[in-house]
């Protein structure tokens, strides 16, 4: 989970988010000293007290809310945009709290003070923006770390185009002497591989990336060790690619002859499964119980706009590839596959108008909260899919059966990081992100990913 936070956008990000909890910190501060010396002096005739404590609870919901709204991004040209943001998620917080007001005992006197700490922290947050975006987006201050590779691979080429679009600086390749110079991918030979102390010295590297597999002497082993005691990062380079993609690399085993077995055993831990698992039951009651009213009102708009049933149900694979049937909202015409099974694209003519708003808003995946309740599907997890698509898949993929190691989920890691995936190419591409949060699931992930989930419905449409 804490690798997210090791590229130099999340670390500005985390930079944005301790200046902000600092800065509503202090604005608390303020307004709790302004109303005792207020009260003191007679200044204002307030009956009911300020009950300080209930104000620190607005931090931690304007941090959820201001994560869903993107406000942690430093963007250089946008200032209108971020203005506005910091508005609107300063007023929904403050409609979060004032809702609350009944549970927790929120007196009027305290609401006001919040209706005015979220004013305040909504312009000190903006200039604290404006700020960072002079320092930390400005060519003299941005700083970029060094990455020198040892050795390449069959990922090195996409590591280069991933890295390029990110705030890295490539040194260059240290190669084995016997090495063709002209298959270097692109990468400028800096030094032969005898030589690294001497490159290290000086370029001064501050992330080293070692090729898969790569077998080195053991004086140049020494050289990296001393390099990591001395604070340099090193990363093989399949590690390296998931760092900075969270996917995990596959390529080093689609163009091998043979493939070793991958040990995804994040679900082995007992306690992280069955905590998950109640978990689910939980939330799936509890959102059925919450919920049913909205649920009730969907399906009376999809009897009303068009012909057919309410729900669609259909057959997938879930854990250890057994099939159950899956239940959504009908987003689509009856018999929408009568040429047979399809892969859903972008503007589908087959999807209803209600089916749109409904996929755009996920608001079609809620009867899938029964499947969790009957303990077929979690909240976070691999999408479920059918038989005949997840063969077409495997023949290009011959582990893609590793995804059924999980049950699927409501969300997941590659439905907040990927567009669209409605060819076996793209879920090619959205199995890296399936297989990177099968090898590094934990509560925490799972957390993140709900949260994001939040942030992918408010920003773009459904995959």
């Amino acid at each position: 989970m804490f690798r997210l936070f090791r590229t130099p956008s999340n670390r500005r990000k985390t930079v944005v988010f301790i200046g902000d909890v600092l800065l509503m910190l202090a604005t608390i501060a303020f307004l709790v000293s302004f109303h005792t010396f207020a009260h003191r002096w007679g200044w204002l005739d307030i009956k009911r007290p300020l009950k300080s404590p209930l104000m620190y609870l607005c931090i931690p919901v304007h941090a959820v809310l201001g994560y869903m709204f993107e406000v942690y991004e430093i963007r250089r040209k946008e200032r209108l945009r971020t203005f506005a943001s910091l508005m609107v998620l300063s007023f929904l917080s403050f409609c979060f709290m004032f809702g609350l007001a009944n549970v927790v005992r929120i007196n009027q006197t305290t609401v006001a003070y919040m209706a005015v700490f979220f004013t305040i922290s909504a312009l000190s947050l903006y200039l604290w923006r404006l700020a960072c975006a002079r320092v930390l987006l400005n060519s003299r201050f941005l700083i970029k770390p060094k990455v020198l590779f040892i050795g390449r691979d069959v990922i090195t080429g996409e590591i280069l185009d991933e890295i390029k679009r990110r705030d890295y600086r490539i040194l260059g390749l240290i190669t084995d002497p016997a090495e063709d110079e002209r298959t270097a991918d692109g990468l400028r030979i800096v030094d032969t591989q005898s030589q690294l102390a001497r490159a290290v010295h000086h370029h001064k590297p501050d992330i080293l990336v070692t090729a898969i597999n790569i077998q080195l002497p053991l004086n140049i082993l020494k050289t990296i060790y001393r390099c990591k005691f001395s604070g340099c990062e090193v990363y093989e380079s399949a590690y390296f690619y998931e760092l900075i993609t969270q996917k995990a690399a596959i390529k080093q085993y689609l163009t091998s002859a043979t493939i070793p077995y991958l040990n995804v055993d994040a679900f082995a831990r007992r306690h992280y499964g069955r905590i998950k698992s109640l978990a689910d039951i939980c939330i799936a009651w509890s959102a059925l119980m919450l919920l049913w009213p909205v649920m009730l009102l969907v399906a009376v708009l999809i009897k009303a706009t068009s012909a057919g049933p309410v729900f669609f149900t259909q057959e997938r694979v879930g854990l250890h590839e057994k099939p159950f049937r899956l239940a959504k909202f009908r987003t689509m015409v009856v018999d929408a596959e009568q040429e047979g099974p399809q892969w859903s694209k972008p503007n589908d003519p087959r999807i209803t108008r209600i089916g749109r708003f409904l996929r755009k808003t996920r608001l079609d995946e809620l009867p899938q909260l029964i499947n969790m309740c009957r303990g077929q599907m979690s909240l976070v997890g691999p999408r479920p899919i059918r038989r005949h698509m997840a063969e077409l898949i495997e023949e290009h993929m011959p582990f893609y059966s590793l995804r059924f190691t999980a049950k699927p989920g409501l969300t997941g890691w590659a439905q907040v990081n990927y567009d669209y995936g409605g060819t076996v190419e793209g879920h090619v591409e959205k199995f890296q992100y399936d297989l990177y949060y099968l090898k590094h699931a934990s509560a925490l992930l799972d957390i993140f990913i709900i949260l994001k989930t939040f942030q992918t419905v408010l920003r773009r449409p459904a995959c």
